[in-house]
């Protein structure tokens, strides 16, 4: 692989937003903060796009759907879900879903066409706590929809999707974390704690006993404890699963709303952008082997300037034993 830094082997794990809309207003979001209609733009990924695209790149292996938006506001998703199942590409939800609303041909597919992972945000076991953050959602439907697909897997008698409560912790949920985790319990989920994307907005109040339930208090704790940045996993995601738009722009990784690196991978193969100048750079950047180029997206990202700050670069050795996230998940 060129020591991981220049050109390298075919990307066999993708991240594919299927869908870029959301009908919630969670107040700590790019989306709600229009931070995203630049880059990102409002939309969703068509099945004969993404027919072509999985065609022209046969060896893709594993897709994440989600990433800005909420993926079953896709029409197409169903679709999408049967042809990668027929194709034998794995599929997941792992970078959360609202489930606010999902239509039953959706939920079906989930089970039947053997999704691996859903994580599904819920941040709170009372509708008002729930929507202090998921602003003009509903706990109800979310927990009436949980059911659905719990009932899909005991009809098609299959343990996938594998379920996430995902809860991440404010200073007006923190009390609910205990409960949280029954809740989880009984819907057939595990339960999986995040920390605040911006620990001075809605901070933790308690903070010795978040962090003795969970380990740190919110992400800058974690960053001064461990000197790593909470998602520095998310740079991986340069060298062995690209961030592609609903519109076929290379992003890189699932945190890029500023600067693009092609403009649409959808013409073509994708190994000759993802093995693009900038690209290339890019990784050399976040392995501590380049400067910092104003052209680079990575630049002002909290994520590279943890990096730089503690000197503490990607290494070639973390890139090498990288694997899908639901494959970690069922090694916990």
């Amino acid at each position: 692989m060129n020591k991981l830094g220049g050109a390298i082997a075919l990307p066999t794990s993708i991240r594919l937003e299927a869908c870029s809309l959301c009908q919630l207003k969670c107040p700590l979001c790019p989306e709600t903060q229009d931070k995203t209609t630049t880059i990102i733009g409002r939309g969703y990924l068509s099945f004969e796009t993404f027919k072509m695209f999985i065609g022209n790149n046969p060896y893709i292996r594993w897709v994440e759907l989600a990433s800005s938006g909420e993926v079953f506001l896709n029409p197409d998703l169903p679709k999408i879900l049967e042809y990668t199942h027929a194709k034998k590409v794995s599929t997941t939800i792992n970078d959360g879903a609202n489930l606010n609303h999902a239509s039953d041909e959706a939920l079906e597919a989930l089970v039947k066409f053997q999704t691996e992972v859903v994580r599904c945000a819920i941040d709170g076991i009372t509708q008002e706590t729930y929507s202090a953050y998921r602003v003009g959602g509903s706990l109800k439907k979310v927990i009436a929809n949980i059911r659905k697909i719990n009932a899909y897997k005991e009809k098609y008698r299959s343990s996938k999707p594998y379920l996430i409560f995902q809860f991440i912790v404010f200073g007006h949920n923190e009390h609910e974390m205990e409960k949280a985790t029954l809740l989880a319990n009984l819907l057939k989920m595990k339960i999986s704690f995040r920390y605040n994307l911006l620990p001075d907005c809605m901070p933790v109040k308690n903070r010795g006993r978040v962090r003795g339930l969970i380990g740190y208090v919110d992400r800058r704790d974690y960053l001064k404890k461990t000197k790593k940045d909470y998602v520095r996993g998310v740079c991986h995601a340069l060298w062995k699963s690209p961030q592609i738009n609903w519109d076929g722009k290379l992003l890189g990784c699932s945190n890029n709303i500023r600067v693009i690196f092609s403009e649409n991978v959808f013409n073509g193969n994708l190994l000759m952008h993802y093995n693009s100048e900038k690209m290339r750079y890019a990784r050399q950047m976040l392995m501590g082997k380049a400067p910092p180029r104003k052209d680079m997206p990575c630049l002002g990202c909290q994520m590279y300037e943890a990096l730089k700050k503690f000197d503490n670069w990607i290494t070639t050795d973390e890139i090498k034993k990288w694997r899908p996230p639901y494959e970690r998940l069922f090694n916990e």
